[in-house]
């Protein structure tokens, strides 16, 4: 505004009564940009030794992508769950450039083995944690069922592929065998086979089989036991992680005079014919007698949770990822996804930037520096 609307005077040099601010919010123009890297071959003139300069060491082929643009796709479609050919399209809309589905699946596999490096931190950071959370799931690959095997603690995640459900399968991905911890894990039997561990059960578990037997079958006992387990986390969470000996001690008598009180309950119940959900019952009543160190080891351990469900969670985003993108093809495709996702679930742990943290990676720098930088 140079003139006066009214008179037409110089507003030029007048200084202004007040400045009112709007700010718009919008994007630059993003396009494809291509470095050319040129480096000098020289032969001695003294010696006559031929001899070269250096390319960055991420510069292998004579056309490639570069880590900005590579990470970004990494991003997309491992991070965001994007399949292959929307992030293709999403490519061609931003910076009008056409890729196909199988550079975004080369990419991954070029990159690999510089994200294998970060795999090998995050496992020596679980093999020193007190508590490791293990789990696993079913994954599609090729029309045939295979497993997701996570050990994760609130800072670290690890995914392990393998055809397997069983021990082999932990032996092979190399984890258990190796920690010295407290295991947090469902009933399934494998687990307890690493005996250099301590073992902690998931009563979230617990938790729904209890309420199965009160809401179908009607049993009391359940009930009771369901408002025990709840008290006692309470207790715990009061009590700021551990409860002294004397209060362990008192919820242990409680816990087997429920679990007494069940087993006389279903006795009854068999002698009345009413059979539903008795043999079951039965079952789950046993496990939690025998293993009722497990069971209540959150009692006396600050660091055991009452559950396991940061492994549930960190195993949700592999059905997700099923989900929207249907089954792997290759079996190389999805332990790459489990090894990216690795490193994708550690880095949002630590409230890292993902995209901006795989750049680094790409680029030479470790994934402790990432991870230990402000």
């Amino acid at each position: 505004m140079t003139k006066c609307k009214g008179c037409g005077h110089s507003l030029e040099h007048v200084a202004p009564l007040q400045v009112d601010i709007r700010q718009v919010f919008d994007l630059p123009m993003v396009r494809m940009e291509v470095t050319q890297h040129e480096r000098e071959v020289k032969g001695c003139p003294e010696c006559h030794l031929v001899q070269q300069a250096e390319f960055p060491f991420y510069v292998t082929n004579h056309v490639q992508y570069e880590p900005v643009i590579t990470s970004l796709i990494l991003y997309w479609n491992h991070a965001q769950l994007i399949p292959c050919e929307r992030v293709t399209e999403m490519v061609k809309a931003l910076v009008d450039h056409s890729m196909s589905a199988g550079t975004v699946v080369n990419m991954t596999r070029r990159w690999l083995p510089v994200l294998e490096a970060a795999i090998e931190e995050i496992e020596a950071a679980l093999l020193v944690s007190k508590t490791l959370h293990v789990d696993e799931t079913s994954l599609r690959v090729n029309g045939k069922k295979q497993w997701v095997h996570v050990a994760s603690t609130a800072k670290a995640t690890r995914y392990g592929l393998h055809r397997s459900r069983g021990k082999q399968a932990t032996d092979d991905i190399g984890i258990l065998p190796r920690y010295k911890g407290t295991m947090v894990h469902d009933a399934y039997s494998v687990y307890p086979m690493y005996t250099e561990a301590s073992h902690a059960l998931c009563h979230a578990h617990h938790l729904r089989e209890l309420r199965a037997y009160t809401e179908l079958y009607g049993h009391s006992w359940s009930k009771e036991m369901t408002k025990a387990l709840l008290e006692m986390k309470q207790a715990v969470e009061n009590a700021g992680g551990a409860l002294p000996e004397e209060e362990v001690r008192y919820w242990e008598t409680v816990y087997d005079e429920l679990l007494a009180n069940g087993r006389r309950e279903l006795d009854e119940r068999c002698r009345q014919s009413k059979h539903d959900g008795v043999r079951n019952a039965q079952n789950f009543i046993q496990r939690l007698e025998k293993r009722k160190q497990e069971s209540l080891l959150f009692l006396r351990k600050k660091e055991v949770p009452f559950d396991n469900n940061q492994a549930e969670r960190d195993l949700r985003m592999v059905k997700v990822k099923q989900k929207i993108s249907g089954t792997f093809r290759q079996e190389d495709d999805a332990e790459a996804f489990c090894t990216i996702r690795s490193v994708i679930s550690t880095l949002q742990k630590h409230g890292k930037p993902v995209w901006e943290s795989l750049q680094k990676l790409l680029s030479g720098e470790s994934l402790e520096t990432i991870l230990h930088s402000s």
